[in-house]
């Protein structure tokens, strides 16, 4: 009997990669789109070209009212708090993949496979998430939040491989989607506008207006601080003859407050809550943490606290650390878990 896989398709080249590639393993093929918002003529027109030449069968879940409650407007209420939120983990795991597992269980299928780049290694009969192979596209630290169950129904086909990679298998079969560029934004962001402002607006909530305060001065006002996030160094309009940092918003006064002087911003202790434990137990010994997906990963020692808190000291001070960011541990390339970043 075939293989019945499911296939998480958004219409950009990884996950038309990775159908072409369920497809010659041998595979019964169900494609699966998740539509949050409205589709590009770039997505249908890569989506078309995949069900055409593969001839498999694509079903279409409208999904846009349960995204905006589930993700949209909890991010929206993250930047009404003052912290900068990473709406993708949490998509990912109370929306994007529990909807796609509901799916491919419905339809019974053995596996879902996405286009991430990561790894799912499940030889040691658990399911260990670990780096995908490619360091400019490796995309673990926005899986962190799934479960060991949810990793265990799931794999990354490209994570074994590089971005160059992908597109050459794809360019090999001839499919025209291998020349299309990549998405550089978070699936919901609408051109020259920024991620704070674009969710106060799905939301309904009000501008908050505030100063700009430097060593105690107003120095500028501001129209809303969901617009800024810490370490934030342009954009503000505030001339103080050399360069300012977002080093602190308070949310109730609506104040940002500046520093002139970068090492400021670093922070060598904080907390992560809401964590997640992708191991049987946290390690003593040996963890990093990276603080934005961006960031180099740091040496670090963690301490369990009560209600699922770790504290996290890390060996050398991170720059602009934030509130509402994920904080992720590796153990080297694998993921041992993580929680949101609380200061």
């Amino acid at each position: 009997m075939k293989k019945r896989t499911v296939i998480a398709m958004s219409g950009g080249v990884d996950s038309a990669t990775a159908a072409v590639m369920a497809k010659e393993a041998g595979s019964e093929v169900i494609g699966v789109t998740l539509r949050m918002r409205e589709a590009s003529p770039q997505e249908t027109a890569v989506l078309d070209e995949v069900v055409s030449k593969l001839g498999i069968e694509l079903c279409v879940l409208d999904r846009k009212r349960e995204f905006e409650e589930r993700v949209l407007l909890p991010a929206a209420g993250e930047y009404a708090a003052g912290r900068t939120p990473n709406p993708c983990c949490e998509c990912n795991r109370y929306f994007k993949f529990a909807e796609l597992l509901a799916f491919a269980a419905e339809v019974k299928a053995d596996e879902l496979w996405t286009g991430h780049y990561a790894i799912v290694d499940k030889s040691s009969g658990g399911a260990a998430l670990l780096r995908g192979a490619d360091p400019v596209k490796d995309q673990s630290y926005f899986l962190y939040r799934l479960t060991r169950e949810m990793l265990s129904r799931v794999r990354f086909p490209l994570g074994g491989m590089t971005k160059t990679e992908v597109r050459a298998f794809a360019a090999e079969r001839g499919f025209a989607f291998s020349r299309r560029p990549d998405s550089q934004d978070v699936c919901f962001a609408v051109p020259g506008e920024c991620c704070g402002e674009t969710l106060r607006k799905a939301a309904g909530l009000p501008e908050t207006p505030g100063r700009f305060v430097y060593e105690g001065r107003t120095v500028g006002a501001h129209t809303g601080f969901h617009r800024y996030t810490i370490g934030q160094r342009n954009g503000f309009g505030v001339a103080l003859g050399r360069p300012a940092y977002i080093s602190r918003i308070d949310a109730s006064s609506g104040d940002i407050e500046l520093v002139t002087d970068r090492e400021k911003l670093g922070c060598s202790s904080f907390f992560l809550r809401r964590t997640n434990l992708l191991m049987p137990a946290l390690p003593r010994e040996g963890l990093s943490i990276q603080v934005r997906y961006r960031s180099r990963p740091v040496p670090c020692r963690v301490t369990e606290e009560a209600d699922g808190v770790w504290e996290v000291e890390t060996a050398l001070p991170q720059y602009a650390v934030t509130s509402g960011q994920a904080g992720v541990l590796y153990l080297e390339n694998r993921v041992a878990g993580g929680g949101v970043i609380c200061l």
